[in-house]
């Protein structure tokens, strides 16, 4: 990282602000943030005022990469660093953030939808793994029924990706990184439904030839949605470069 990029990652550890976090607040991506940290790119100019009023320093000392200390700086940063024990120690008592995580950062926090989305895929697994067995040892149907597998992970795909776009946070962290969840969550959906649909087709009625064009039109579906996904981050990114203006 070049001098820039370390005193901007030693701020914002001082702060205790995550790099979705300060890229929220400069209304820029998550990816950004990490590229001016690693010294791959540096912000606009626009940025630097915002950031140096986020942090308390001044454009100067931003683009020194280094604080003009004095004796009242060295107390403030003092009591800055007390300030920041308190707030670690609330932080550990918060039930908003630690309820139903595992006491890693916020960007890692278990949520609960994560929770209920892992036990219903765990259950359809389950159910489908019992059903294999026992169609099988009941009636000896061992190979047909074998897609009962890949059509429960199929499914808990499904649901994985329907909770998930239940989050406000994910898809927040998504638009944040140039990303559309919409997109992302309705080609997912979309191949993922094709397969559940090919595979019995193919094993049971063993119409896996004509059946082919299933999945391929699934992935010409995904190409026309993730265009217009494409389109709507471009819009937005649009959006956000105008508001940063003003």
């Amino acid at each position: 990282m070049n001098k820039f990029g370390d005193f901007l990652y030693e701020l914002r550890k001082e702060k205790r602000m995550t790099q979705a976090e300060l890229a929220n607040k400069l209304g820029v991506s998550n990816k950004a943030v990490s590229k001016w940290e690693l010294g791959e790119a540096m912000p606009e100019t626009s940025l630097l005022v915002p950031i140096s009023k986020i942090f308390d320093v001044t454009v100067d000392e931003l683009l020194n990469g280094e604080r003009k200390e004095n004796k009242e700086d060295n107390f403030e940063k003092e009591n800055d660093e007390f300030e920041d024990v308190e707030y670690k120690s609330r932080e550990q008592f918060s039930s908003k953030d630690h309820l139903f995580s595992r006491g890693k950062d916020d960007e890692e926090n278990e949520t609960l939808s994560d929770i209920v989305s892992g036990i219903v895929c765990t259950a359809i697994f389950l159910l489908g793994a019992a059903a294999y067995l026992v169609i099988g040892l009941t009636r000896g149907l061992w190979y047909p029924y074998w897609v009962i597998f890949p059509c429960c992970a199929f499914l808990c795909g499904i649901i994985g990706i329907l909770f998930g776009l239940c989050d406000s946070r994910k898809r927040e962290e998504k638009f944040r990184n140039g990303e559309n969840p919409y997109t992302g969550a309705i080609c997912g959906i979309i191949m993922l439904t094709c397969l559940i649909t090919y595979l019995p087709l193919g094993a049971f009625l063993n119409l896996w030839h004509p059946c082919w064009a299933i999945p391929a039109v699934g992935g010409f579906l995904c190409g026309v949605v993730g265009t217009f996904g494409k389109i709507g981050v471009y819009k937005n990114s649009l959006k956000n470069r105008k508001e940063n203006k003003q």
